[in-house]
């Protein structure tokens, strides 16, 4: 977890006094996105220190995912890759290009996995991305091919691509 909490509110007695309950929705957003993403990097960093393999994990913590996205039903690449964006969105990534087509779906990120964190917690950029694997089983219910490219470890630039699984 992170401490974005960098002063100490004290009176001046010297006692302490707490500050949860000031920090705006915006810096509460900005708290959880850091925790996210170090619960994320922790977790490959203590997988790689056991030898567990991390693609199994994406493609596990994936098969779970699905089963919150409800009942399997075609889903347009437009349509899913919005979604997926909101929830890259929410973990702290920045959209720096989305090209939103009915039929091909395509989209650039940066900043997840936050890079600074992975060298914190000694996890490689390339390690933490497989967690863009948990995609696939949901896309896969859903009609759809998910796939992802890491072009750029210094930022996290990474291609995602969302099309129709053809039969």
């Amino acid at each position: 977890m992170t401490d974005n909490d960098e002063t100490t509110a004290s009176p001046g007695d010297g006692a302490f006094e707490p500050v949860y309950a000031d920090y705006t929705g915006e810096e509460l957003l900005e708290q959880a996105q850091g925790n996210a993403q170090a619960a994320l990097i922790a977790t490959v960093a203590f997988l790689r220190s056991r030898e567990v393999s991390v693609n199994d994990w994406a493609a596990a913590l994936g098969a779970s995912f699905a089963l919150e996205w409800g009942e399997p039903e075609p889903w347009a690449p437009d349509e899913f890759l919005d979604a997926m964006l909101t929830n890259y969105r929410s973990l702290g990534a920045t959209v720096t290009r989305a090209d939103l087509g009915r039929e091909r779906a395509e989209a650039e990120i940066t900043g997840f996995p936050d890079p600074d964190q992975c060298a914190h917690f000694g996890a490689p950029v390339a390690d933490v991305a497989r967690f863009h694997d948990t995609a696939v089983a949901i896309a896969a219910a859903r009609g759809l091919r998910w796939t992802w490219s890491l072009d750029d470890d210094a930022t996290a630039k990474t291609r995602l691509v969302v099309e129709p699984v053809v039969t």
